[in-house]
């Protein structure tokens, strides 16, 4: 791709070349809203069109897949989320081994134990996430019909072989699948895949230029000279999972006045505000977590403040 910004149809394009993103696998915790798909197009994206010179303010950083993206690029990264449990967990994964990480996975019971545990601990938060259906931290990721079946050969496989990479090949896998007793109720083993995405962690050291805070978008605005990616709740979502209500827009309006002294970023679908234009589409991205059917067939975009 050319090397300079591509203007189409009037609207100035921000360039991707994509020969030049990270190699390996995208890094995150399982969180809604998540943008690990796309995390290493984005970081790549702000690279080649803004530099690598200027602090990048991840303001809304959910399961760190934009932090732990710029920490793999070298780049100076502030993140930031009003939810501390996530913020927690992120800095609990990067500094625990292979060993602690096994750890995480409970069955149905210790799940809903945990769960009406008044006082909860980081590990706490961490066990309910991974062990929950779709990451929400509220039912257990298996039916109650295959939820012992499958929890207990999870266990048995890191106990016989030491592993949850490639289970698959393992011998007490392949015994279990074998069996006559409904083979096909344990099929994935979901628990290891949320393991795998945690190991993908070891990776990452934090860096001493890394500053985790948990405060509102509105606590940054004497920033300047720097880069602020900002991934808030979605116009006409539901936002009821989130700490706070949201007001789109007195979000665009705090954002249009910091872009300003700043180069401001935004993904969503779509911005109400005629201020503010796509200036990137990631043809093959949808929201991972899509609200009903207003959202069915969005593309993840990203949005600055026309002509900035």
């Amino acid at each position: 791709m050319d090397s300079i910004k591509l203007e189409i149809q009037g609207i100035l394009m921000l360039k991707l070349d994509e020969k030049k993103i990270r190699k390996g696998k995208p890094i995150g915790l399982p969180y809604q809203g998540s943008k690990k798909k796309i995390s290493k197009k984005i970081v790549e994206i702000i690279k080649q069109n803004f530099g690598t010179t200027k602090p990048i303010y991840d303001i809304f950083g959910g399961g760190g897949a934009i932090t732990a993206e710029c920490i793999l690029n070298g780049l100076e990264v502030y993140y930031n989320d009003l939810d501390k449990d996530i913020t927690n967990a992120f800095e609990r994964v990067i500094s625990q081994d292979l060993e602690w990480i096994k750890t995480l996975i409970v069955s149905r019971t210790e799940f809903f134990e945990i769960k009406a545990k008044e006082n909860k601990t980081t590990d706490d938060f961490l066990k309910l996430l991974i062990n929950s259906f779709g990451n929400n931290k509220r039912g257990y990721l298996y039916s109650k019909e295959t939820s012992d079946l499958k929890y207990n050969l999870a266990k048995e496989i890191i106990e016989n072989h030491d592993v949850f990479n490639g289970y698959k090949q393992t011998e007490t896998y392949k015994k279990a699948v074998e069996r006559p007793k409904k083979p096909d109720q344990i099929g994935r083993l979901q628990q290891f895949e949320r393991l795998q995405q945690l190991q993908q962690f070891r990776q990452i050291e934090k860096p001493n230029y890394m500053k985790v805070t948990n405060k509102s978008y509105q606590d940054f605005s004497k920033v300047s000279n720097a880069i602020l990616y900002l991934d808030p709740p979605y116009e006409q979502t539901d936002q009821g999972s989130y700490i706070n209500s949201f007001d789109s827009q007195e979000f665009y309006d705090w954002a249009f006045e910091i872009a300003k002294t700043n180069i401001v970023i935004i993904s969503s679908h779509s911005i109400s505000d005629e201020r503010f234009e796509a200036v990137y589409s990631f043809d093959k991205a949808h929201s991972k977590f899509r609200r009903g059917p207003s959202d069915k067939g969005k593309m993840e975009k990203l949005f600055m403040v026309k002509n900035s």
